[in-house]
Parts: structure tokens; C-alpha cells; sequence
């Protein structure tokens, strides 16, 4: 972030008053979440590949059962790489520094949930749809580089689109039918 402060003020960042309205950081960071999303999924993907994984992404997946700390438990390469997903929108819109350290926050936030390890009964999972959340993630990191799938950072449409989510559909479909067999003798 340091290092990026120039090359934002030169993109437009701005540290003045008026702060932004509501409506301006909302839409902003909307569409930080959706361009991130975009670009980290193909990012990840490419780091799912046998020689980026095998020497950079095996890191980060030295937990197989992640924890919040390990959201950003990375090699540096990675951390840079990936990185760029969560700078490129700010740096196309130009935002106020407010807005850049809300989305900032709000974006590790997400990340420490997704590897916290647990379903919260208050996750946005629960709400949004398209929202991948903890249960999401935990099945990335407990398969095998090659057939992981759920490459997505927050929501789960790049993986669905390009079916890359396919095993974690099937597992949640028959611990579906297995709830419901289990219901149905009680």
C-alpha cells in the first residue's frame, strides 16, 4: 500500500474534503467486489497449475483446514500476484482514501471469514446467494491441488459459470439427501 500510494494519487486518489457520499463508496466497492472477483478467480486458477502451485500457491495450502490467520499466510509471490485483484479496481476509479481503506478493511474482513473455518449463523452466505463464505472455501482447501475447484474470493459466480464448483455442488447435494433421510426416520 505504500509503495502503491503514488500510483493512486496519480490515478485520481483523493484525500480532501467532501468525503464521498454513501451512495459513490457503496457502488464503488460493489464493483470492486465483482472486478476482484473476476480477477482473482482466473489468478487463483493459474496458481491451481502444477509448476505455480507446486512452488508458490503450496504455501498458502499448507493448512488444509484453515483458520482466519491463514487468509493471508502466502508466499510472497502470491501475496503480489493476487494482490493485484484487490488494487486493480481502485486504481481504475480513482477513489477517496476513505473509500480505498473501507474496501481495504472490508476485503480482509471477507478473506479472515472465508478461511476462519466456521459457518457464523450472522455470514453473508446465509443471505447472499451468490455469497461463498466459509463452507465454500473449507472444501478448496481440503482437496488436492489438481481437483480443488472454488477458486473464487467472495461470490461463487465465476466458479459456477465455468463449473468449477462441480464437487462441492455434489457433496452438498447428498449431505442434502442424507439430512433429509435422517429427518424422515425421526
Amino acid at each position: 500500500m505504500i509503495v502503491s500510494y503514488p500510483v493512486f494519487r496519480f490515478m485520481g486518489m483523493r484525500s480532501s474534503l467532501p468525503l464521498p457520499s454513501w451512495k459513490v463508496i457503496s457502488t464503488q466497492i460493489l464493483f470492486y467486489f465483482i472486478l476482484e472477483d473476476f480477477v482473482f478467480y482466473w489468478g487463483h486458477r493459474m496458481l491451481h497449475t502444477k509448476l505455480l502451485y507446486k512452488h508458490v500457491h503450496s504455501v498458502h495450502h499448507e493448512y488444509a483446514t484453515p483458520f482466519g490467520l491463514t487468509s493471508e499466510y502466502a508466499h510472497p509471490a502470491e501475496i503480489l500476484f493476487l494482490g493485484f485483484a484487490t488494487i486493480v479496481g481502485p486504481a481504475i476509479t480513482g477513489p477517496h482514501l476513505i473509500t480505498l481503506w473501507l474496501w481495504m478493511v472490508v476485503r480482509v474482513l471477507e478473506t479472515v471469514e472465508a478461511h476462519c473455518g466456521y459457518h457464523f449463523p450472522w455470514s453473508l452466505s446465509n443471505f447472499l446467494p451468490l455469497y461463498g463464505g466459509a463452507d465454500f472455501h473449507d472444501y478448496h482447501h481440503r482437496l488436492l491441488y489438481t481437483k480443488s475447484g472454488n477458486y473464487s474470493s467472495t461470490f461463487i459466480y465465476m466458479d459456477w459459470i465455468f463449473g468449477t464448483d462441480k464437487g462441492y455442488r455434489k457433496l452438498n447435494a447428498m449431505k442434502s439427501s442424507e439430512d433429509n433421510a435422517m429427518n424422515k426416520k425421526m
